[in-house]
Formats: C-alpha cells, sequence, structure tokens
C-alpha cells in the first residue's frame, strides 16, 4: 500500500475518536475557476491549436499556455492562436491577475510561476546550467500545483524530452487532473510518453480530445453528490471496492471515507457519470478502470527529499544511529509505501553520505515496499525524467546519477544498497530488527481504527532506540509510552521499551481480527507448556528472596511486575494507567517522584529508607531501592524499584521519643511530619541544585545570544553597505553594457558595409598579419586562392593557389620592410591574368600591422593588347608586301585607309570588336553575325570566309564587295583561326581593310579576287 499525498494540515490521532478532521482540515479554499497548465514543446503549435478550437468561449477555465523557446525570441503564437480561439490571447505580463476565459502564453524564455492568483517571470531568480537545461514546465506546473491544489488541471502535449513528468506527478499529489496527448497523434511524442510512462495520467486522448474532455470535466467538477442519497452513495461505494477487492486482492475499506468519495468523485466526472450507480456499472463492464481506480486510490506520487528539513533532521540522526554499530555489522531500514522509489534512494544517499562522513563501513539493507507491482517494477529500474534535478541538487546529481538523454540513472552504489518487493503493509508481516522505518504520508489515508494497529507493529519491527520516520501531517498519536519524539516538527520518534502486551497481533485488518474473534474459545485456549525442573526451581527461588519488585521506562509507566506489590500500589479511580505515581498509596508518591527524578541523572544504586506508607487502615515503613538499568542494552533506560518492608525495631528507632512520653497517635502523627519535612528538604535542594544549574546556562545563553546579536549587527551593516555598493555598481554596469550595445552594433553595421562593398568590387582581397597569416578575405579570392574559413590564421605560403607566383613570400617580405607598395602582372593556371597589387596595411595608430593584397582579372586587357599587337604586326607584313605593288603601296600610304579587327565564336557570332563597322557600332555586333548586320551577297561571303577557317584551321584572305548605306565598299579580308592551350580552334580572328577608302574608283572592280 503506498501513498505520497501529503498536506499541511493537523494529522489524526490514532487513539482519538475515528473521524475525518485531517481531510476536512486538508481541504484548501476553492476558487471560482478552475486552472489549465498547458505544456508544449517541438511540435506544440500544432497541438494547440487543434485543442483551443474545441474550447468553448464560456468553458469558465483559465489556460496558461508554458512553451520551449528562447529569449529574445518573437513568438507570433498569440496572433496564430487568436486564428483558433474565440477566448483573448494574450501573452503573459509580469503580476498579471489570471481570469477565467481567458488564454496567457508564457514568454521566450520565461520561467512562469503562479501565486496568488498572478503570474510571475521567475528566469532572473533562477540559475540554470548548461549541463541542466531550463524545464519551464515542471517549474509552472509546480507552482500550479501548489496554488489550485485539486482545482488544477496538467496538459502535456507534443515535444521532446521529459519536461512536465515530474510537476504532472505533483499535480496528481495535490488531487488534481493530469492528461496526455496520445502518443500517435503528437508530432513529437518524448514528453507525452515521459508523463504515460509513471502511470499518473487520467486520459490519453488526441489535442481535439483533450479539448472536449476538459471542458466537460470541468462543468461536472463543481457537481456534488446529493444530500437524501448519501447513504445510497456509500453503499455504492463500498460497493466499488468490493469490484477493486475481487479484481486486485486488495482491501481498501479501512481507508478514510472521505479520500475514497473524492477519488471516485474525479472519475465520475472524468467519464461524465452522473451518480455513484452509473460508476459501478461502469465499474462492472470495464475491468480497466478497475487498474485505474486501483492506482487512484494508491496515489503513488512522490519525488526525491520531499520536505528537505525533514530530510535534513533525518541526516542529523543519522551518525548517532551509525555510532552504535561495529564495522561490518547490519544497519536495516525499512520503507513501506515507497511508490516509484524516490524516498527510499534518498535515505540510501543520505546513509551514504553519513557512512562516508563518519569513514565507518555497515552493511545497509534497506527494504522498500509498496503495494502496486507496476510502481515496484518503475522504482526498480531507477530511470528518472530530468525534471528531478531541481529536488536532487546538482552535487547529488553528479555523484550519484548518471545522466542519458533526457533521464537521470540512479548508479549502482545506490541501487544495489535497496531491495524492492511488492508488500502490503496491513497483512503481510514486517520486516523486522530496523534502525530506521520510513512511513511518510501513509497513515493520514488510513481510519483511526487501522493507525492504532499499525504504530505498535511499527514498535514492534523497530530495534530499542530505533527511529521512525513519518509525515508532517502524521503522529503517533497517544501511543506516548512506545515512542519519543526525537524532532517534533519533523516528526522523528525514537523507539521506547514497552510491556509485552503492545506486541502486535497478525493479520491487522479487521476482517482478520473478526474472523479470529469467532473461534472457539476453548480452542484458542493454549496448553501450558512443560517446563524443566531447573526452571521451576529457579522461579521458586526468585520468588522466595527477590523482594517486589517495578520496573519503569522514565516517564515511569510499568514496564514489568515482579512480586505482589498490593501493599505499596492500587488501582487509580477514574480511567485505567500503567503510571507509577498515579498508583502509589498515601505517603509513597512523593518517594517514588524523587526517585525517578534521580535516576535520569544518575546509574548508581540508591536506598531511600523508612518511608512511612499508609495501607489499609494502617501504616508501615518501608525501604525502597532504585537502580538504572544499563544492561542488556534491550532494558537500557529502565529503571528498577525493589520495596521491602523495615523491620520494626529499626522503623521505631528513626524517631528518639519514648512511647512513655507519648501517646500512641502523637507517635504516629509526629512521625509522619519528620517524613514529610525530609522529602521536602530533599525536594528543596534538589530544586535549588537544578534551579541555578539553569541559571548558569541562561547566563550563558544570554552573554552568547549578546554576542551573536552584535555580531548579526555589524554583519547586517555590512550587508546594506556592499548592498548600496552593488546597486551603485548594478547601475554603472547597466550604463556600459548599454554604451557597448550600442558600439556592438555600429560595428556590426559596419561589418556588414565593409563585406558588401569587398564583395561588390569583384576584387580579390586578401588581409595578411605581420607573420604573414590571413586574417580576412573576400569571396572573390577564394576562386583564386584556396580559401576556406577554417584557414584564417594560417601562413599564406601553406595555402593552394592558382596563381604562378612562387615569390609571393619574398615580396611580401620586402613591402613589410620597405613600405613600399609592390605590383606585378600574374598569370594562372587556367590562362588567365591578374594585376596584383600589395601594400602596407595601415592602422588609425599609424602602426603597420601587416598587408593587403588585392588581384584584379586583367585577361581581357591582355588578350586585347595581344591582339592589337598581333594587328599591328599583321600590317607591318602587309606594308611589306605592298612595297612590292603599287597598289599595296598606295593602300598602305594612303591615309584614307581604314582597317576594321574583330572576333567571332565558332558559331560566327561576334565576341569582340575593336572598332565599330559602317553602319553599326561595336556594342550592337556582340552576338551577331555578318549576314545579320549587313545586306546584300558580300555579308553572306563574310560569313562563308569564316566558315572555312573553323573547318580547314587554314587562314584565308579575299576581296569583298559590301553594300553599305555611303555605297559598294570594298573589303580585303584576312581570316586567322583562334587556338586554345589544347591546339582546338575556337572562333576566328579578322583584319579587313577598306579598299573603297584608298582608290574610291576600284570600289567597282575590285571583287571576285582571293588568295590562300
Amino acid at each position: 500500500m503506498t501513498t505520497r499525498d501529503e498536506r499541511p494540515s493537523p494529522s489524526p490521532s490514532p487513539g482519538e475518536d475515528p473521524s475525518n478532521a485531517h481531510e476536512a482540515a486538508a481541504e484548501p479554499q476553492l476558487d471560482a475557476f478552475m486552472l489549465v497548465g498547458l505544456g508544449a514543446s517541438a511540435g506544440g503549435l500544432q497541438a494547440l491549436t487543434a485543442f483551443f478550437e474545441t474550447i468553448p468561449a464560456d468553458s469558465g477555465l483559465a489556460f496558461v499556455v508554458v512553451t520551449h523557446q528562447h529569449p529574445g525570441h518573437v513568438s507570433l503564437m498569440p496572433e496564430i492562436l487568436s486564428k483558433h480561439t474565440s477566448l483573448p490571447v494574450v501573452e503573459a505580463e509580469e503580476g498579471v491577475q489570471v481570469e477565467p476565459n481567458h488564454v496567457y502564453l508564457s514568454p521566450p524564455g520565461a520561467m512562469l510561476a503562479l501565486m496568488g492568483g498572478a503570474l510571475h517571470d521567475m528566469r532572473a531568480d533562477i540559475d540554470w546550467h548548461a549541463d541542466h537545461p531550463s524545464l519551464p514546465i515542471d517549474y509552472f506546473f509546480r507552482s500550479l500545483a501548489e496554488e489550485m491544489r485539486e482545482r488544477a488541471i496538467a496538459i502535456v502535449l507534443s515535444g521532446t524530452g521529459s519536461d512536465g513528468t515530474v510537476g504532472a506527478k505533483i499535480i496528481k499529489r495535490e488531487s488534481g487532473l493530469v492528461m496526455a496527448e496520445d502518443p500517435g497523434s503528437a508530432t513529437y511524442d518524448g514528453m507525452p510518453r515521459s508523463v504515460i510512462a509513471t502511470g499518473i495520467v487520467d486520459d490519453v486522448e488526441t489535442a481535439e480530445g483533450l479539448g472536449r474532455k476538459v471542458a466537460a470535466y470541468a462543468r461536472r467538477q463543481s457537481a456534488k453528490f446529493p444530500a437524501t442519497a448519501a447513504e445510497q452513495s456509500l453503499h455504492e461505494m463500498h460497493r466499488a471496492l468490493i469490484l477493486v477487492r475481487d479484481h486486485t486482492g486488495h482491501d481498501f475499506s479501512s481507508y478514510k471515507e472521505n479520500t475514497i468519495r473524492r477519488r471516485m468523485k474525479r472519475r465520475m466526472n472524468l467519464h461524465q457519470l452522473d451518480t455513484p450507480r452509473e460508476y459501478v456499472a461502469y465499474l462492472q463492464r470495464n475491468p480497466a478502470e478497475l487498474d485505474t481506480l486501483f492506482k487512484e486510490l494508491l496515489i503513488g506520487v512522490t519525488n526525491f527529499f520531499r520536505d528537505p528539513e525533514a530530510f535534513n533532521a533525518l541526516a542529523a540522526r543519522l551518525p548517532q544511529l551509525l555510532e552504535r554499530k561495529r564495522e561490518g555489522e547490519s544497519f536495516r531500514v525499512w520503507v513501506p509505501g515507497c511508490s516509484t522509489g524516490e524516498e527510499a534512494y534518498s535515505i540510501a544517499i543520505l546513509l551514504r553520505e553519513a557512512m562516508l562522513n563518519a569513514r565507518k563501513r555497515v552493511t545497509i539493507q534497506l527494504f522498500a515496499t509498496d503495494l502496486d507491482p507496476s510502481a515496484i517494477d518503475v522504482a526498480r529500474a531507477g530511470v528518472y525524467p530530468e525534471g528531478i534535478a531541481v529536488d536532487v541538487g546538482e552535487d547529488r546529481l553528479a555523484r550519484f546519477f548518471s545522466r542519458h538523454d533526457a533521464y537521470y540513472h540512479v548508479s549502482k552504489e545506490i541501487r544495489d544498497m535497496v531491495v524492492f518487493a511488492p508488500q502490503n503493509v496491513i497483512t503481510d508481516p514486517p520486516f523486522t530488527k530496523l534502525d530506521l522505518l520510513s512511513c511518510r504520508n501513509l497513515l493520514i489515508y488510513l481510519n483511526s481504527q487501522l493507525q492504532r494497529r499499525l504504530l505498535p507493529l511499527f514498535h514492534y519491527a523497530l530495534r530499542p532506540g530505533g527511529v521512525l520516520f513519518l509525515g508532517t501531517s502524521e503522529s503517533v498519536g497517544t501511543f506516548t509510552e512506545l515512542f519519543e519524539p526525537v524532532d517534533k516538527k519533523w516528526k522523528l520518534f525514537e523507539r521506547l521499551s514497552s510491556s509485552p502486551h503492545t506486541l502486535p497481533r497478525f493479520p491487522l485488518d479487521t476482517v482478520h481480527a473478526a474472523d479470529t474473534g469467532a473461534q472457539d474459545p476453548a480452542a484458542r485456549v493454549p496448553r501450558p507448556p512443560v517446563q524443566p525442573v531447573g526452571k521451576l526451581i529457579e522461579r521458586v527461588l526468585i520468588a522466595k528472596h527477590i523482594p517486589p519488585s517495578v520496573v519503569v521506562n522514565e516517564r515511569g509507566t510499568i514496564v514489568h511486575i515482579h512480586g505482589r506489590i498490593g501493599r505499596f500500589f492500587e488501582p487509580a479511580p477514574g480511567q485505567p494507567s500503567h503510571n507509577l505515581l498515579d498508583m502509589a498509596r498515601a505517603g509513597l508518591q512523593p518517594t517514588l517522584a524523587a526517585c525517578l527524578r534521580r535516576a535520569s541523572t544518575t546509574t548508581a544504586e540508591f536506598v531511600y529508607e523508612g518511608v512511612r506508607v499508609q495501607t489499609n487502615g494502617d501504616s508501615i515503613f518501608v525501604d525502597v531501592s532504585v537502580r538504572s538499568l544499563a544492561e542488556p542494552e534491550t532494558l537500557r533506560g529502565l529503571v528498577l524499584l525493589s520495596f521491602q518492608q523495615a523491620a520494626p525495631a529499626r522503623a521505631a528507632s528513626d524517631g528518639e521519643l519514648s512511647t512513655t512520653a507519648l501517646s500512641a497517635g502523637e507517635l504516629n502523627q509526629l512521625e509522619a511530619v519528620e517524613h514529610e519535612l525530609r522529602y521536602t528538604k530533599e525536594t528543596l535542594q534538589s530544586t535549588i541544585e537544578e534551579l541555578e544549574t539553569s541559571n548558569e546556562e541562561l547566563k550563558s545563553t544570554n552573554e552568547e545570544l549578546q554576542s551573536t546579536n552584535e555580531e548579526l549587527q555589524s554583519t547586517n551593516e555590512e550587508l546594506e553597505t556592499s548592498k548600496e555598493e552593488m546597486q551603485s555598481l548594478n547601475e554603472e554596469l547597466h550604463t556600459v553594457n548599454s554604451e557597448l550595445e550600442e558600439k556592438v552594433s555600429d560595428l556590426s553595421q559596419a561589418n556588414d558595409d565593409m563585406t558588401n562593398l569587398l564583395n561588390s568590387t569583384e576584387v580579390a582581397t586578401v588581409f595578411l598579419d605581420r607573420e604573414l597569416r590571413v586574417k580576412r578575405f573576400t569571396q572573390t579570392a577564394t576562386r583564386i586562392i584556396k580559401l576556406i574559413r577554417s584557414d584564417v590564421g594560417r601562413p599564406i605560403a601553406d595555402l593552394a593557389s592558382e596563381l604562378e607566383y612562387e615569390s609571393l613570400v619574398t615580396d611580401a617580405d620586402e613591402v613589410l620592410r620597405t613600405l613600399v607598395p609592390k605590383q606585378r602582372e600574374l598569370h594562372s593556371k587556367d590562362d588567365r591574368w591578374f594585376l596584383m597589387r600589395m601594400i602596407p596595411y595601415r592602422t588609425t595608430d599609424n602602426v603597420i600591422d601587416g598587408l593587403v593584397m588585392t588581384l584584379v582579372d586583367i585577361s581581357e586587357q591582355k588578350w586585347a593588347f595581344g591582339e592589337l599587337r598581333r594587328v599591328l604586326a599583321e600590317l607591318q607584313r602587309m606594308q611589306e608586301a605592298a612595297r612590292q605593288g603599287r597598289e599595296a603601296s598606295a593602300m598602305l600610304s594612303s591615309s584614307l585607309s581604314r582597317v576594321y579587327v574583330d572576333r567571332v565564336d565558332r558559331d560566327l557570332r561576334y565576341t569582340w570588336v575593336g572598332n565599330s563597322h559602317p553602319d553599326c557600332d561595336a556594342e550592337s555586333m556582340i552576338g551577331k553575325r555578318d549576314d545579320e548586320l549587313h545586306d546584300g551577297d558580300g555579308a553572306h561571303e563574310l560569313v562563308e570566309i569564316k566558315r572555312r577557317v573553323l573547318v580547314s584551321g587554314e587562314s584565308q584572305q579575299r576581296d569583298v564587295v559590301l553594300e553599305l548605306s555611303d555605297g559598294r565598299h570594298t573589303w580585303r579580308v584576312c581570316a586567322d583561326p583562334l587556338r586554345d592551350e589544347d591546339d582546338q580552334i575556337f572562333g576566328v580572328s579578322t583584319v579587313a581593310l577598306d579598299l573603297a577608302k584608298l582608290n574610291p574608283s576600284a570600289g567597282g572592280s575590285a571583287g571576285g579576287r582571293s588568295s590562300q
């Protein structure tokens, strides 16, 4: 049996009248509406839009959506969700008050928390490390559970990781509703699968189905069972428990009725059922619902180091428990109702830390049990979502856990300390000889009758001096003779010795007890055992020679009685009591009180002689012997009081008065007065000593407090000064930060401008430092020198280049040395030409900090210059040939002649024109053929000449007549093939000489000649 629902309310006393006072006290003040927390991550937008499309405008619910978004991200979610719902959708601002029928979205990077009905962004107060990423969904769900309790609803939608799982468990612990998107419909199923795996989810649906379910649940949650049907409801509740018992084998009839009723009502609202009778019928038709109700009644939710102050108190007690153990001895612990194992592992971690600090090795036997086998399986696996980082702490996570993906795995050393097993604490025998028993938040759900049976069971299971660890809302009730509080606030109790009548009986449940009482009394009378003769003789001798004695604990409760003590004690009137002082006869009570007080301060044996005791109409004198027991260990702390009647002669000698002087009545009266006076003196002396001791302690404490107060005042003044300095420093830092942000923005803009400028010039530029290492380069430079981003910082000489430039390093060193710029024309391996300029790099402080090398592509210019040189050479050749003929000589010497130089590709289209042809400018000729520029046969003849050069690969020379706007012109055309580095023809170069301008009369008769 396990439960983990704890609330800060007074615990019911097991010995008190059975009631549900705790349940009523724990009931929170209900708000006017319910609040739905939706957690989503990757793929969550689609699920959110589908969810809100099904929510009516008057649902009465408030919605807070928490997502994973980077700080500074501009979210469009408010605008998007507004298109899918009629509810107002706003981004949550600091301190905004939550209202029903509104949707609040967490800002990017925010850590939302709910307090007082308002939302607060807590990201500035949380230090998230890179190893432990922020979990905003878990963080909000925790505050939602604390604020809204059972009116909280958690819905986990699409997303990766496990954010939201731990927070959903806390909402479930507070009786809230937990729902998850169906992993099959989720875009990313990591978060839904993580929360579903815990077994706490009330419903799994598509996003649309969740919207409809949560709206219906809210409408029905306010409904209550009719007052007239209360008796019928109780009857149907018992029927439901019978069905659960038949299905699971576990009986919940000892649970408080309010607990069971509240859990059944939640299930009824979820399934939209109106009456308990309908729910019982639903249970009979759906066996799977019986398993769900079984888990619902167990409330199997917990977390690591829940109530950290309580675990700190336990950690402070563990060293004392370990001191009692010798090296290698066993330290036994039992954690009943362990649920999924978080509490058991927490105690194991505390024990490991205590052993390391004490440098003592003992064998830890930690038994953790629970009624739910599926919870035991989870505990055995020892795998928990990343949200436990908030509860465990960074140091313990690093020491006792290992992280895999979005989950933490318990380390092997801690896992091997714990043994998990299914067990019913009510019907199964307990573990015994325990040093520690931790049963937190189980008793608050059991009725007082079962609590009164469990606490003696725990007392029986613990060793003397063992510790019982309860929840903050639980107590030992009236069993103060069994347990002594060690820490009242955090419910740590130490086991006391007790009389044999407190031993438990099995089984504990009322059904079995009733069956036992129905047996035949004669059948239950045990036969007296046959004892050895030696034992019988020993018993006779003890009875004859040992005076009547009583063994009590430090409170005076009788643990054991030997002999006949009727002369000294009698039952007190009223409610029966086992207290020694309540049963003492007249005259003996003051002495017994002094005996107990003195026995608590010394272990030595002492005797009070001649104590006058009133008996039945007479009085006797008694010697009271007192001894505090130290051995054996099981009796340590008990007190033995022996009573022996004083001899008559000795009793008479106590008074110095003669019977002849005083009458018998006066003598008795005088002896009584003397006895009372002696007791009063002893009591007064003891009180004075205790008062003096207390005064000394108070003086010392007062001095320490004064010193501490002075130190605190001084520390407070220093803190105030530091606070003012920090505020001033913070303002300065804020101002500096603003200025730096402005400068960074300006530098970023300037950097963008420079980058775009360099790239737009199409000039390859490389910046080098003084060691000729690459500092920066433009994109154009990567097409000449093999540069990539990772080459920044590498020497320029180590990089491959298309340039034929062996003296790069030498030239760079010379420029750095002489500060004289250098310029070269460089040829590349792909037959391109570049103009290289290298100048020193000067900073604004006029410091030389490297070089700037630029490379400009001059391939076109180089080709043009080469072509021009070829034309000039051709002209020289033609001039030489003209010397042999008059016509050529006259042509070359005439200033009216004109030369046209151009180039065509293999399609006979112009790619370059040296000077414009008549009727055509050079720019319009590019990309066209001669027959597209001129009319007549002459244009076609020009095309044919160039085609022959492409086909034959040989030069052609011919006179061609062209029809131009100013008449017929005769051109002497010289055509030569253009070849690449592989000797392949890629075009034709043409030089044309206008003969009409040499001799106008020759225009009509010069056509038709050709030569090769």
